[in-house]
């Protein structure tokens, strides 16, 4: 890997704020209430404020040039840029991350997708009638071992120049199911829902098939070693971390990492318009299936969750944070966590910042009071994240943070 004088100077200047910030005494309070959180606690409600959008409306330009070291560069500037500028509840590790890639493509198919202007998309469907088409759904690839040699060969990379300032570490970010995304990519809703109802068992042994995979690519994951712990600053799903004394470290473990002893993420954004039951049938008992193998798991997304509730995600035993969208009843999905160890993983409106010509302070603090109401007495985790525009208006999200814990301060204990 080439890299320049100047672009080495830039990323050790940048390693060492981010370590001068990790050594902060807020970041060791801050990585304890984020245990105390995911460990059931109630007593402080959490926040995260993640952008999602063109990086170059929030974020400070990238001065390097060589690719491999601008991701280095985007990294470190992104959690500086964050502590600096955000104040919410992040931990600014004291290391430097190296993902371990791997991949799973569900029945071999490479999605089609067609790109309009702006972030619109739509895909081009393989599948018109389930029964005609069934051939199309072969068995899923996936790869493990070539994922951990390029992770090892990057970290060695990085350690190389700024491994001095910053220790460099794997991080294996919690496995996603997305039960049904794969399906829409492949077939499109209304052929999804029809074939449910026109060939329900064909549409089993899709799901079936699936799983199965995804199960046989767990094992591949095992076998080859390819997973470190995720009870720290790992990325769980939907912009959250891991931090938790319930899963073992890497100092507790003696054998390699399986399932069981890592946070595991799903969602089924795309199901919502069928009924909990016809959901359950078809869909929840992949999805718990594939969630039994974890030591805890995350679930939801965008799709409301109260209706599924009781049905269905109240038997996932090793649920941890239940996301709860903008569609969610809040008031109901607080009632069914209240006492339990379960994170009221709040995602809050997102309008203010991206649609709204002027941001309502009035609007947004109440939007947070209904949450922080509808949530007292549960663990509540409040992550801003699929904001994609901020109106060129970027203090936006630092005054978000500041209203909720305003709200926090009226409503929390009231």
């Amino acid at each position: 890997m080439s890299i320049t004088q100047q672009e080495r100077k830039t990323l050790r200047e940048l390693a060492k704020r981010q370590a001068e910030i990790a050594a902060l005494p807020v970041m060791g309070l801050r990585r304890a209430l984020w245990h105390d959180l995911n460990g059931g606690k109630t007593e402080h409600p959490l926040i995260a404020m993640e952008f999602h959008g063109v990086e170059s409306d929030v974020y400070p330009p990238l001065t390097c040039e060589t690719p491999f070291v601008r991701g280095i560069e985007r990294q470190l500037r992104h959690q500086i840029f964050k502590h600096e500028n955000y104040w919410d509840d992040r931990v600014i590790p004291a290391s430097f991350s190296v993902r371990i890639p791997n991949w799973f493509k569900p029945f071999g198919y490479e999605p089609k997708c067609v790109h309009a202007p702006g972030m619109a998309h739509s895909f081009e469907h393989a599948v018109h009638d389930l029964l005609d088409d069934f051939g199309v759904f072969k068995a899923s690839e996936f790869g493990v071992d070539e994922g951990l040699r390029q992770a090892n060969e990057q970290r060695s990379q990085v350690e190389n120049i700024i491994g001095d300032i910053l220790p460099v570490r794997l991080e294996f970010p919690a496995p996603s199911f997305c039960v049904s995304y794969p399906l829409v990519q492949m077939m499109g809703m209304e052929t999804m829902f029809v074939s449910i109802l026109d060939y329900p068992e064909l549409f089993h042994q899709v799901m079936r098939r699936f799983t199965g995979d995804y199960l046989a690519f767990f094992d591949a994951i095992e076998a080859g070693g390819a997973a470190v712990p995720n009870n720290d600053q790992s990325y769980v799903g939907q912009d959250s971390y891991g931090y938790t004394h319930d899963l073992p470290g890497a100092d507790g473990l003696d054998r390699p990492v399986k399932m069981s002893d890592l946070w595991g993420y799903g969602n089924s954004q795309e199901t919502i318009n069928i009924s909990p039951s016809m959901f359950d049938e078809f869909f929840f008992t992949y999805i718990k299936e594939v969630a039994d193998r974890f030591g805890l798991f995350a679930y939801g997304c965008c799709e409301p969750v109260h209706d599924l509730w009781e049905p269905c995600l109240s038997r996932l035993k090793n649920l941890r944070k239940l996301s709860v969208s903008p569609w969610c009843d809040e008031e109901f999905t607080g009632e069914a966590l209240r006492g339990k160890k379960i994170v009221y993983h709040r995602k809050p409106f997102t309008n203010f910042f991206s649609v709204d010509p002027v941001f309502d302070e009035e609007a947004f603090l109440a939007h947070m009071e209904k949450t922080v109401k509808a949530a007292r007495g549960c663990p509540l985790e409040i992550t801003f994240r699929d904001i994609c525009s901020v109106r060129g208006e970027p203090w936006r999200l630092t005054r978000a943070v500041e209203l909720t814990r305003e709200a926090f301060m009226r409503w929390w204990q009231g």
